[in-house]
């Protein structure tokens, strides 16, 4: 009876360690994921975002910049007016 009763015991304590482990695994897994979710909000929302532009793309935008800032230079070079 007392090695039955001592069987049991051994065989409820290899139960609670597995589940223990499994836990612990758990627990690492949680704090993997919640340290990875605050590098990203860190980031912003954004940071994932991939810019598929083409370098042709990226000269005609440089281009059209230098285009519209002639203009802007005219209408810098006039005073501000002030309202009051």
């Amino acid at each position: 009876m007392a090695e039955s009763f001592l069987e049991e015991q051994l065989k409820r304590i290899r139960q609670m360690t597995e589940q223990m482990s499994r836990v612990r695994d758990q627990a690492h897994e949680v704090a993997v994921e919640m340290a990875r979710h605050r590098a990203l909000v860190r980031l912003g929302p954004l940071q994932e975002v991939r810019d598929f532009r083409t370098y042709s793309s990226t000269h005609e935008e440089v281009r059209d910049r230098a285009d519209e800032q002639p203009r802007r230079n005219r209408q810098s070079s006039r005073p501000a007016r002030r309202r009051r």
